[in-house]
């Protein structure tokens, strides 16, 4: 006979990734391009991607 051992432990390791990790990770990486953007325009350097920018804006539009 096959005993689920383990089954219903709270032991259990999960597999699924820790929510409030990734956030902190995406919260940090998206903070550090506000920066970064900050910086480009203070200095002057920052430039628009016009192609980019034509494509969101048309597909708003639609």
């Amino acid at each position: 006979m096959i005993s689920r051992i383990g089954l219903n432990q709270t032991n259990l390791v999960s597999t699924q990734p820790d929510k409030k990790n990734i956030k902190k990770t995406q919260n940090t990486e998206k903070s550090g391009r506000v920066e970064e953007i900050k910086k480009q325009i203070e200095s002057g350097t920052y430039k628009i991607d016009l192609d980019k920018t034509a494509k969101a804006l048309a597909k708003t539009l639609l």
